[in-house]
Formats: C-alpha cells, sequence, structure tokens
C-alpha cells in the first residue's frame, strides 16, 4: 500500500532528543497511512543507534526506514536522499530535535483532501521560544489559488515561518519542478522557498499549532559562522536576482533587497568584487526612484536608514499591487509612495538599529 504522506527525518547529533521525535511519529492518529525516512548524515553521537533500537522494538504501522550516508553532506543532502526514497502522495519535513502532537498528520491531511489538488500546506508552531511566537498573528486564508497573493505570503518571513518543516508537499508537485534543496550552503531553507514560491498555484493553510519547534544550543539559527554566512546570502542573493518573475517581481526584490541587508552585517569580510557585482545585479532590477532610496538605506544610519529601508519596502510592495492590479492611479494622475506617511512596514523582523 502507498503511504500518504512520506515524513523526512534527517539524523545528526541528536542523540537527546530524538526519541521523543520518532515517538511522535509512531503515536500519530492515522500512522497507518504513513512512512518515516530516517536519514543519517554520520554524526558523532548515539542518534543511529537511537534509531535502530527504536526500530527494531517497534511493532506499530509506520512504515520506519533508515538510510545511511557514507559521510556527512549537511541538511539539504539528507533532505534530498529523503525525497529520493519517499513513496508517499505528500512530503513532510520533520526536524529529528522536534516533535508532533498525535493529530498532526490527519489535520493536515484532511484540509488537502478538502482543496483536492494543493500543492503546499504549512501549518503553525508550538514552540518555548521567542523565534516562532510572531506567526499566526498575521491572516491567510485556509485556501487559495491567488498566485500572486501566496507568493507574497511565503517571501514574507514574518507571515509565514521560512522553514521547510511543518508543511506538508505535494511530491509530484515537488520532483516535476524540481525542488531539490541547495546542497553546501546553510540557511537552505530561505533558499528553498524562493524557488517553492515561483511554483505553488494552490495552496491552504492551517492555523493550529501542530509542531513542536525546539530551539536547541548550538543550532544554526543560534550560532554564526562568518564565512558559511556570507557564501549562503552571496549565493541566496545571486541565484535570486536572476531568477526573478514578471509578474510578482515586487515580492521577489523585497525578498532579496531584505537578503542584501543581512549580507551587509558583514561587509568588512566580503570581497570588495563579489559585493560590487551583487549591488550592479541587483541595482539592474530596479528603477530609477528604487535605485536612489537603496543607496541611501545603505550608506545612511540611524532614523535616516530605518525610514528608506522601509521606503522601499512600500515601494516593492506597490510595484506588487501594481502587477496585480490592486492598485490602480486617478485617471491623469500618477500615484506617489511619497505622499504617504510613515508607517511601519510589515517587516520589522528585518528591522535595523
Amino acid at each position: 500500500m502507498t503511504p500518504r504522506v512520506s515524513i523526512i527525518v534527517p539524523v545528526y547529533n541528536v542523540e537527546e532528543y530524538l526519541e521523543e521525535c520518532l515517538q511522535s511519529v509512531a503515536d500519530q492518529t492515522i500512522a497507518e497511512e504513513l512512512e518515516c525516512i530516517l536519514v543519517d548524515d554520520c554524526g558523532k553521537d548515539n542518534s543511529v543507534s537511537i534509531a535502530q533500537r527504536f526500530i527494531a522494538a517497534y511493532a506499530g504501522p509506520v512504515c520506519f526506514t533508515l538510510i545511511h550516508h557514507e559521510k556527512n553532506g549537511g541538511l539539504s543532502v539528507a533532505r534530498n536522499t529523503g525525497i529520493k526514497a519517499a513513496r508517499g502522495e505528500y512530503l513532510y519535513f520533520l526536524d529529528s530535535d522536534d516533535y508532533l502532537i498525535p493529530s498532526a498528520i490527519e489535520t493536515l491531511i484532511s484540509l488537502a483532501d478538502k482543496y483536492d489538488g494543493v500543492d503546499l500546506l504549512p501549518a503553525l508552531y508550538l514552540t518555548e521560544g521567542h523565534s516562532m511566537k510572531q506567526f499566526g498573528k498575521h491572516s491567510f486564508p485556509e485556501f487559495s489559488d491567488n498566485r500572486n497573493e501566496i507568493i507574497r505570503a511565503l517571501l514574507d518571513y514574518d507571515r509565514i515561518p521560512v522553514t521547510a518543516a511543518n508543511r506538508l508537499i505535494r511530491r509530484q508537485f515537488v520532483i516535476e519542478n524540481r525542488l531539490w534543496f541547495k546542497e553546501g550552503i546553510i540557511h537552505e531553507d530561505n533558499y528553498w522557498t524562493f524557488f517553492l514560491a515561483k511554483h505553488v498555484r494552490r495552496m491552504a493553510f492551517c492555523p493550529e499549532k501542530i509542531y513542536f519547534y525546539r530551539e536547541t544550543p548550538g543550532s544554526i539559527t543560534k550560532s554564526k559562522n562568518i564565512a558559511r554566512e556570507i557564501k549562503a546570502f552571496t549565493t541566496m542573493i545571486r541565484d535570486f536576482t536572476v531568477n526573478i518573475d514578471s509578474f510578482e517581481r515586487g515580492a521577489q526584490k523585497r525578498c532579496i533587497f531584505l537578503h542584501l541587508l543581512l549580507l551587509s552585517q558583514y561587509r568588512k569580510d566580503i570581497d570588495c568584487g563579489i559585493w560590487n557585482k551583487l549591488l550592479r545585479s541587483f541595482l539592474h532590477t530596479c528603477s530609477f526612484v528604487e535605485k536612489i532610496v537603496f543607496a541611501v538605506a545603505m550608506t545612511s544610519k540611524g532614523v535616516i536608514k530605518q525610514k528608506s529601508i522601509n521606503l522601499l519596502q512600500r515601494l516593492f510592495l506597490l510595484q506588487f499591487k501594481r502587477s496585480i492590479g490592486l492598485i490602480t492611479s486617478p485617471k491623469g494622475q500618477e500615484y506617489s509612495p511619497f505622499t504617504s506617511d510613515n508607517s511601519k512596514t510589515d517587516n520589522e523582523h528585518y528591522k535595523q538599529n
């Protein structure tokens, strides 16, 4: 019997949390419709032994499989291995230091069946920390086939978490659109989400908190390696800039701009030639006014810097709204974003001091 959902769990140095993660999969209310693919990415602790013992002792309906890598390849490689091995109608990525509530997958499958043919179905998180608590404050319909609204939501990192985990995604959709994870970089979820957003046509959204996200010491989001940060952001900005689409360029340009802001934190460590090439490529996509505001945003400080960042995001948002026909200028008049007040953007997560 072909499983409805393939749960993919990369395993790397998570001995303290892995059994709880696997038990949460075994406890799913539709366990008979699941397979769970564990990918051993060659960690240095006892995680694999724990996984082997769990699978050997388990007698339930979930089909657990353990795949071994010959050497450590990183999270992207592990996820790609899981995708290739999966047989389910849908994929679901679960980080091995997190866990699910018992009804998690059933809740998602019920929504997917309600809106037959959805490509993607994200959900919300439970957490003891602060990194996921801003989500759920921004509304999104239970279902949308408005491609522009979908891409705007997926590229707004304050609206829907930029994580591959806790998203039900149709396996054939991933294969057909070659949505493999970028190997050799960190922040792979940012990279993957940009290209995912280009292809999603039908998306449902689960407002329930079904996934417990654990903020563990030493995780990529808690520790920084400057060289790896520079490589990741440079790769994203370069690849994003040459893959902007005409109908959604405002949302995509805003995303690239925010990544440039993040990369600019390491400006003194970046090769000047690489930095200038990234700027030229991005500015080539911008209007004259956008270029001026961008220059102010990247060279000023304090209040002026923040206001110019907010203004540029509003300019990109305006471009996005024009592209989908939400804004029209009165006959004979040009709409000017400079006439509006100093309202904040919805992207305080990237606020610069």
